[in-house]
């Protein structure tokens, strides 16, 4: 019984205490200055919208920041290429600092917080006040910014994401898109590589064509993403201006340049030199200027890309509503052949209604299948392939195995196919040769030999049409 007895007491007494202490909680909540929340100081306290001006004077130069229009643009300096998304992020996080903690209430020696020559930010509002701070070092553990309020001694510490946008310089401000043009900006584009040249090609009436060192139109699926990657080129970093030594960034002898002009810009050179494969980027430099960047290597990939993956893969191709008459020689006999493509006044095609003859005879016809041996030998004519790019080959004085000869409605187009040994042929255009190869006999559909079983076919088709 004595036990419970005391166990009964302890519990009131714990009771008590808890209650007293409760109750003097409560008195001294409700008593005027004892609630303790931390407080942040705002350094400046503006909307965006209310902004006229961010100034920034730092050790890359002084920048002056407005708003034109709808953006915000660079007015000092007036040369600079800038990124207005870089501006419109440095003017909201110029519009409200706060300080994430005081760090000395009246600081004698500013020295120590790099604050005695500090980065200077001057944020100015639409009324006419303005606030100017001052930017010191970061803090010992990176987290933060020393800074403080100009004429004041007061030392905050601000977070490193506001500190970098406040202390943006050139590098930062300029956009790293590299040109301001589309692909129907440019008129001419070439590759050198390790200093000999790869191709010029040009275009005229939106056609792209191959000038040097082989006369052909361009193959588009390879061609066409070597354009969007040049206009869409990013400097993924700003390396150095004026380097002393272009040689440590391989610049002094470019491994590759790629030429281009356009009507606003002329003739423009963008040389690369060495890769930095641990971040998969190339240094590069305009040609005539001596500032390095680096550039992603994943956007050129085609730099290396063998010549025949560039020039179209044909030997000669022309649409067919553009021939008026063919004739070829081939096995010592030649072929003459007349087209007649129907065209509506829309210049819509209906292979129902053309009219083909070869040797007079009527090619128009239809075989089981629904189909045209004529075209079908057209299109294994201007099918043939190029196999091999042979700048070297000299077809002079040699006679042709194959010649076919194209009226066309605008000019005319001979064809020449002559042996460079027994395995090639050369293929010269209107009596140049055009630096390109063929293969004599191949397997595949659209080659010479192709082309030869296709003409059997529609040679046989006829015969027993004659029938």
């Amino acid at each position: 019984m004595k036990f419970y007895r005391n166990a009964i007491i302890l519990v009131v007494i714990v009771a008590l205490l808890a209650g007293a202490y409760v109750l003097v909680r409560n008195i001294k909540a409700n008593q005027p200055g004892t609630t303790q929340t931390k407080q942040y100081d705002k350094l400046t306290d503006y909307l965006s919208t209310d902004v006229e001006s961010v100034t920034l004077k730092n050790k890359s130069g002084a920048y002056v920041i407005v708003k034109k229009d709808e953006d915000w643009a660079l007015s000092e300096p007036a040369d600079i290429r800038y990124d207005s998304s870089v501006l419109s992020s440095i003017v909201i996080n110029s519009a409200s600092i706060v300080a994430d903690k005081v760090i000395e209430e009246d600081a004698q020696d500013l020295s120590i917080y790099g604050l005695d020559d500090p980065a200077i930010v001057t944020v100015k509002s639409k009324d006419g006040t303005s606030v100017t701070l001052e930017i010191g070092n970061q803090t010992p553990t990176g987290g933060g910014y020393y800074t403080k309020l100009q004429g004041k001694n007061k030392v905050y510490m601000i977070s490193k994401y506001t500190g970098d946008k406040l202390l943006s310089g050139k590098n930062e401000i300029r956009t790293k898109q590299l040109f301001d043009m589309t692909t129907d900006d440019i008129m001419k584009f070439g590759l050198n590589r390790k200093g000999e040249n790869v191709f010029i090609s040009e275009k005229s009436e939106d056609k792209w064509n191959m000038v040097t060192p082989i006369k052909g139109s361009m193959n588009d699926s390879s061609f066409i993403p070597m354009l969007e990657a040049l206009v869409n080129a990013r400097a993924t970093e700003f390396v150095e201006e004026n380097p002393d030594d272009l040689s440590v960034y391989g610049l002094d002898k470019p491994a590759y340049e790629l030429i281009f002009s356009t009507e606003a810009t002329g003739e423009v050179k963008l040389q690369m030199g060495f890769e930095r494969r641990e971040d998969y980027t190339i240094y590069a430099k305009f040609d005539g200027e001596d500032e390095v960047f680096a550039i992603d290597t994943n956007t050129f990939t085609f730099l290396d890309k063998p010549l025949k993956e560039i020039v179209n893969i044909f030997a000669y191709i022309v649409n067919i509503q553009d021939v008026e008459k063919i004739d070829l020689t081939m096995d010592g006999k030649t072929t003459h052949m007349e087209l007649d493509v129907y065209l509506d006044e829309e210049g819509n095609m209906d292979s129902d209604k053309d009219k083909f003859y070869v040797n007079g005879i009527d090619a128009s016809g239809k075989d089981e299948n629904g189909k045209q041996p004529f075209r079908k030998f057209y299109q294994a004519l201007i099918g043939v392939c190029i196999d091999e790019i042979d700048l070297e080959g000299d077809p002079a004085g040699k006679q042709a195995d194959i010649t076919i000869e194209y009226t066309l409605k605008d000019g005319k187009m001979k064809v020449e196919y002559i042996p460079k040994d027994e395995h090639f042929y050369y293929v010269v255009r209107n009596g140049e040769y055009a630096g390109v190869l063929v293969k004599q006999r191949n397997k595949v559909e659209f080659g010479i030999e192709g082309m030869k079983q296709a003409y059997d076919t529609m040679m046989e088709f006829l015969a027993d049409q004659q029938k």
